[in-house]
């Protein structure tokens, strides 16, 4: 009866392990395709390539930095996120600060750090990658 029970307990476990879902990060990437200025360099219009696991939505935040004279331009802003499991595009908008730095054609690093959730919790990622700002 002992040898019963503890089969029936270790298969138990086995196939709960099975079942458990995985940390999806591994499987969730981000990357920066495009950055347009928008509004005479007020704004930022980026554009990413996002993978994550299907049926999972939420957002990212966006953070640009870019030389400007002897200091740095900055800007901030979100993109939602929404995922199936392939390769999708997602758009977003960063502002400069009132009183700020304009952001201008040329090299900027951006990044951020995106959360999507679904049924089975949260995944977590986090970018970062200089780009060439265009007009």
């Amino acid at each position: 009866m002992r040898r019963i029970t503890t089969t029936i307990a270790l298969l138990g476990l086995s196939l709960f392990a099975l079942l458990a879902p995985s940390p999806a990060s591994a499987a969730s990437t981000i990357e920066v395709t495009s950055a347009t200025i928008v509004a005479k360099g007020v704004a930022l219009d980026v554009t990413l390539t996002v993978t994550c696991p299907a049926g999972m939505s939420g957002g990212t935040e966006l953070i640009i930095r870019q030389r400007s004279g002897n200091t740095v331009a900055y800007a901030s802003g979100w993109a939602p996120l929404s995922c199936s499991g392939e390769p999708r595009t997602a758009t977003g908008r960063a502002w400069v600060a009132e009183g700020e730095r304009i952001l201008h054609n040329g090299e900027a690093l951006i990044g951020g750090n995106a959360e999507v959730c679904g049924d089975n919790g949260c995944d977590y990622a986090n970018f970062e990658q200089t780009i060439r700002i265009t007009r």
